[in-house]
């Protein structure tokens, strides 16, 4: 496998960064602050998008 290069690691750690906090807000929001039941459709959205941030983050740490 190629080296990445630092700003490559450094856009792809912020992006990780990023949407594993969108997708823990997003969560947090419908579970906390949302009055209506929230339909079963919309909660692989939130997960999702925490998933893909952790699978960068991982992907990040583990290749150096």
């Amino acid at each position: 496998m190629t080296e990445r290069t630092r700003t490559r690691k450094a856009i792809s750690t912020i992006l990780g960064l990023t949407l594993a906090g969108a997708g823990l807000f997003g969560f947090g929001y419908m579970q906390f602050h949302v009055v209506e039941p929230v339909s079963i459709k919309l909660w692989p959205i939130p997960i999702t998008i925490f998933a893909a941030g952790v699978a960068i983050l991982w992907d990040d740490f583990k290749t150096p």
